[in-house]
């Protein structure tokens, strides 16, 4: 049970009712926060707009409403969903390991870039590294790219608002522009790719793990050398992670 605050500040405690709401909601119009609040509909809108700046919050452009923004899934990650996210994914990623052989990674995306979750190292002498820790430009990795298909375009410019990407090897994309084109492609197909981008050699292919709400909770990626895992190889690998995927979406709920 909630202890009642000594000194409570009255736009803290409006705020924190605010996100709270959308325990139960999937959004959030102005007028609803304003009765829930008992404030006028100026003051809701002004606190859901301060909220969104803040990226805790978005606003569907079509029906302007409010829904969780990329800063408040990740705080969710970062305070409790990685572990969950991290228990519930370790049995598919050493299955998947012992399947292929190669390394499997758990992703998150954190800004712009990578965060590598989990990893369970491959079986071959010549193998990807485990990266547990370690964060990547997110356009230079499979995972990453993945991840930032999922993301709505007003999210994808707040988080790469320059024309000009840097990080990666030279193989790596190096214009927004580029980026996004291959997003929309990432999308139709619902795999991404990484051919020697953040490392020479060095390949992976990942899918978006997602929730029972549809929300991309973070990426499974397999990595191996480009000369084991070339183009039209890696792809095969598909069934393997979309099998993973559903696998961990199921333990997630």
């Amino acid at each position: 049970m909630a202890t009642p605050a000594n000194y409570p500040i009255e736009s803290v405690d409006n705020a924190v009712r605010i996100l709270l709401m959308l325990r139960h909601q999937r959004s959030l119009r102005a007028a609803r926060v304003a009765d829930e609040l008992g404030v006028a509909r100026s003051t809701a809108h002004r606190m859901l707009t301060t909220l969104q700046a803040r990226d805790m919050l978005r606003q569907d452009a079509a029906s302007k409403e409010f829904g969780p923004g990329p800063a408040l899934v990740e705080l969710g990650i970062a305070v409790i969903g990685a572990a969950d996210l991290k228990a519930e994914a370790r049995p598919t990623l050493e299955r998947l390991a012992e399947r292929t052989g190669e390394t499997v990674h758990l992703c998150a995306l954190e800004g712009a870039s990578t965060l590598f979750l989990d990893g369970v190292e491959g079986s071959h002498i010549i193998r990807a590294g485990l990266r547990v820790g370690q964060r990547i430009p997110a356009h230079a990795t499979s995972a990453g790219k993945v991840l930032l298909a999922a993301l709505d375009p007003a999210e994808f410019h707040q988080r790469y608002p320059k024309a000009k990407l840097t990080g990666g090897t030279e193989r790596a994309l190096k214009s927004r522009r580029a980026l996004e084109a291959e997003l929309n492609e990432i999308r139709q197909r619902g795999i991404a790719l990484n051919l020697a981008e953040s490392e020479p050699d060095l390949n992976a292919v990942s899918v978006a793990i997602r929730d029972s709400r549809g929300v991309a909770r973070g990426a499974l990626t397999i990595s191996g050398p480009a000369y084991r895992l070339p183009a039209d190889r890696i792809s095969e690998l598909t069934a393997d992670l979309l099998s993973g995927e559903r696998e961990i979406a199921a333990r997630l709920g």
